[in-house]
């Protein structure tokens, strides 16, 4: 019996080499691609461009009281595809924190304006008969979202 020869080990033929080569070539295109979609600007975007997409109607509502404050967020939020349809104030000034209000149920809007504004939180208050499909309630909070 000799120490150095070895004639149990398996080598690859020079087919299964081929495919081994072949499917690590395929594993990292589909790790390159799977970066690169997360990290490329405007790649796997499914949704239109914001501006070709109708504006979202909202009511402004001054929740916390500050004088003006209602008027002073519809001025910042003109430039984005917001639509206001009216300013109003709270009858208590309680909220301290800003709110979205949903009254016409609509997911994609509602993702659309949380991205716009900022505002995160949000509840749902039914109504179809209501003017507009959301409230914007602004709190305490209201800086974070005026920048």
């Amino acid at each position: 019996m000799s120490l150095t020869v070895n004639g149990d080990r398996k080598s690859l033929s020079p087919k299964r080499k081929w495919w081994l080569w072949a499917l690590v070539f395929v594993a990292l295109l589909a790790v390159l691609a799977i970066f690169l979609k997360g990290y490329l600007p405007g790649a796997g975007d499914d949704l239109p461009d914001e501006d070709s997409m109708p504006a979202i109607k909202v009511v402004v509502v001054n929740g916390c009281g500050y004088v003006g404050l209602a008027s002073e967020y519809e001025k910042y939020i003109m430039c984005k595809n917001i639509e206001v349809l009216r300013l109003e104030n709270t009858r208590k000034p309680l909220y301290d924190k800003s709110i979205i209000v949903v009254k016409k149920e609509d997911k994609q809007d509602l993702e659309r304006l949380k991205k716009m504004t900022g505002i995160q939180r949000w509840t749902m208050a039914l109504n179809e008969h209501y003017d507009a499909p959301f409230i914007i309630i602004l709190g305490r909070d209201y800086e974070e979202f005026i920048k």
